[in-house]
This record gives structure tokens, sequence and C-alpha cells, in this order.
């Protein structure tokens, strides 16, 4: 529910409550104002009744249409109460029940005897001007209802525009563009200082990113340069007389260049991934790379003497950058065969749902879920710079896919979801190794079937 509709509901809502209590004091003063106007008419002409006997004239028996009537009491003593006022709603007798009567006694003393001179008149009952009050009050109702609802429409489209615009402005910013924000200018006080907060904001988010950003692409650059001049000197020097032990070192030195170039190459794809860089809205045929990624890593599972087996539904489209498809499968398959056991196992399943792999292997010393932070390292291998999972918690993050790690019975299983809506259940595949082909033979008839 948007402000504007929060905001007529809870002034209907006053009105409700309100309404009641001013409809029961206007009432009240209404009731009482009727009354008293009758009252003092009534008083008024018992008081020229009054004038007429003591002047000798003979009174009439109605005096301004009001009837009159005159009296003589028992004994000379005037009531305490003078005038005497008789309030009295008609219930029967043939009369309308939508009156009541008024009836005004007033006495007066002369020549030793006591006259009562009475009138009375009818007014409106309590129950015709409540009747009344409720009709206004129905139609009142559907008008300041109906009003209000006007308004706030008149309040969304003319009052409201910068804040629209403002959100709309934001929902469209993207620093990837390195485009300002642009908001309309408003003379309201409050949205002139929304609109300068938010100017502020998106202007230093964009100088911010080209800081990070052509900091990390210099300090990539700079550490490429050295690395590559190394690995120039590493490869003249091992064209020369060397000996074993200085051959072992060498071969040491190219292994830690190659993985600081990993590390390198996997930090920047971190940034570019936080930097959300890799928007799509196209969908990608996931089976069609997820099979060609395997073939690609079929000479690592025959050197492990890996068993593959792979389940795979025909067709599944998802929606995600071509590029990070291949990062994240490359990924998965190459942390499942380097975290392997010799002549262990690994099971693939894709569906129009999920993608999940499992391998065999070690008992992590950490929690699963650990493994996917940066540099969080298990006991499998030494080789890892533990980046990979990082890189694939982060592409599945960016593309609102929900990924698992479990462990179970020797088995390692990594589940990606295509989905928010889903349910998860740890998969361990069926331990009969004896109904699956030889890694290799087994990527070869992947290639070859359809997908």
């Amino acid at each position: 529910m948007n402000l504007l509709n929060k905001i007529s509901l809870w002034f209907i809502a006053i009105v409700l409550l309100v309404t009641p209590v001013s409809m029961y004091i206007s009432y009240n003063s209404t009731k009482k104002r009727l009354d008293d106007v009758e009252i003092e008419r009534l008083k008024s002409v018992n008081q020229h009744v009054t004038y007429q006997l003591r002047v000798g004239e003979a009174p009439e028996k109605k005096t301004q249409g009001l009837p009159i009537s005159v009296t003589l009491l028992k004994g000379n003593t005037l009531p305490s109460k003078n005038p005497e006022v008789i309030h009295t709603c008609l219930k029967n007798n043939g009369f309308s029940l939508n009156e009541c009567k008024i009836r005004i006694n007033t006495y007066m003393a002369l020549d030793q005897k006591v006259y009562r001179i009475s009138s009375y008149t009818y007014v409106t009952a309590t129950e015709e001007i409540i009747g009344g009050m409720l009709n206004a009050l129905f139609f009142k109702m559907i008008l300041i209802t109906a009003l209000v609802l006007i308004t706030a429409r008149i309040l969304s489209k003319f009052i409201l525009k910068p804040f629209h615009h403002a959100i709309d402005g934001l929902q469209q910013f993207s620093i990837q563009k390195k485009e300002r924000l642009q908001l309309i200018p408003t003379s309201t006080k409050e949205f002139k200082k929304l609109n300068e907060f938010l100017q502020n904001m998106t202007d230093k988010a964009l100088e911010d990113y080209a800081s990070v950003k052509e900091f990390s692409e210099n300090a990539s650059h700079e550490v490429q340069t050295p690395l590559a001049v190394i690995q120039s000197k590493i490869e003249l020097l091992a064209e020369t007389d060397i000996n074993g032990t200085q051959a072992a070192l060498l071969n040491d030195i190219q292994n830690s260049i190659d993985k600081l170039s990993r590390i390198n190459r996997s930090l920047m794809l971190l940034t570019k991934l936080n930097n959300h860089e890799f928007s799509t809205h196209q969908k990608v045929k996931f089976c069609t790379v997820e099979k060609e990624t395997l073939f690609t890593y079929s000479d690592h599972l025959a050197l492990k003497s890996i068993t593959l087996n792979r389940q795979c539904e025909k067709g599944v489209y998802v929606k995600i950058h071509p590029a990070l498809t291949e990062i994240l499968l490359s990924n998965l398959l190459s942390n499942a065969i380097r975290h392997n056991l010799e002549e262990g196992r690994i099971e693939v399943n894709l569906t129009r749902h999920f993608y999940q792999i499992s391998n065999t292997g070690q008992e992590p010393d950490v929690p699963t879920q650990e493994l996917f932070k940066r540099f969080k390292k298990s006991n499998q291998s030494q080789d890892s710079i533990g980046l990979g999972l990082s890189i694939v918690k982060q592409i599945c993050e960016v593309n609102e896919f929900p990924v698992y790690y479990d462990f179970s019975k020797g088995w390692h299983t990594i589940t990606v979801y295509f989905d928010k809506d889903h349910h998860h259940q740890p998969f361990v595949p069926e331990q009969n190794p004896e109904t699956l082909d030889s890694a290799f033979e087994n990527v070869e008839q992947i290639m070859n079937s359809p997908v």
C-alpha cells in the first residue's frame, strides 16, 4: 500500500471516530436549541395572557397560534416552581410518534386568587432528529471518502511528482553507465533536501566506483607485468645448464608464479562481479555449455582415473551471462576434480530447476558453507588458491541463484538452484561403480549425445 493510500485511510478512520462524537454534540445542541426556542415562545405567550388578565381583558383561546387555557386554582399560594416546564413525548392516544409535547404553566396571583395559565406546542421527536442526522452523516461520509481518494490521486500526480521521479531515477541508476542521476527541480523543502542528498550520494558512488575500478585495473596490470618478466627469465634460466636441485627450485618458483597469476585473475573477476559488470537479459543453453566444459576437462578426469556419471535434461535454458556460465561450470568441475580421490567418482545432475555436482573426497575440516568465503581452504588440496568457490558464490548471488554445499558419507555435493522458490534436499549418488564406464569414455559419450 502506498503512502497516500495509508494517509487517506488514516484520515477516513479519524473522520469515522470523530463524527459520532460531533454528531452527539450536535444533536444535543440542536435539540436543546429547538426546545429553548419553543419554551421562550410559550413563556412569551403566557406573559401576554398574564398581562391581559391583569388589565381586565378576556384572553383568547389561541395566542400566536398556540392554544391557551386559564384555570383557577384552589388556595392562594403560588407554587415554588414558576413557570413550570413539562416535556412529554407522546406514545399513544393517536398522536404522531415523531413529536414531543412541551407545556408551560405560568402561575399568577390576582385578587387573592391563583390562576394557572397554560400553553403548549409540539416539537420534533428525538428519533426524527437522529434519523435526519444519520442520513446526512451517510451522504457526508460518501462525499468525504470520494473527495479524499480523488485528492490523493491529485497529490500523487502533482505534489509528489518529484518524489516518484527520484524513485524511478534510483531504480534505473547504474554506476556502470557513468551517468549522473537526473532529478527534476521542486519547490517543496523536504523534496529539495531529498534530491540534494540523492544527488550527492550517487555522485560520490560514481567517483568511488571509478576510483576503485581504475585502481584494480592498474594493480592487475602492474602485477601481470613483473610476473611476465619473471616467467620469461625462468624460461631462459631453464634452458641453461642447471643441476637437479636448481631445476626443483625453478619448478617451485614457476608453480608460485602460476598460483599468483590465478589469484590476480580471480580477484579481478570478483571485483567485476561485485560491480555487476555482467548484467544480462538473455538466456543461455546451459546444457550445451555444461557438456562443452566436461569435454574441456576430459584429460584431467582421465589423468586421475575419475569415473564420471551424468544425468542431464535436454533443452535447459538459464538466464545468466554466457561468460559467467563458463566460469561457474569450470570452477565447479575443476573443484570436483582437484579435491577428488584417485580413481574417485563424480556425479552430475542437471534439470530445469537446478545443477548439482557431487564428488568423492576427504571429509572437510571446516563447515562446508564456510568454504564459500575467500581464501578459505580445507585439508583436501594444497594447490587450491581458495577463491574458486568464492567466485561460484558471487556468480550465484549476482544472478540470485541459491547455492548449497553438503557433505555426507564421503560425498561432496554443490547444488545451484535456478529459482528462488526451491526446496533444498542434499543429494547422495548411488555407490555402485560397476555400472559406470571409464572417465574418458564417458565424456566421449556425452559429447556425442544430443542436448
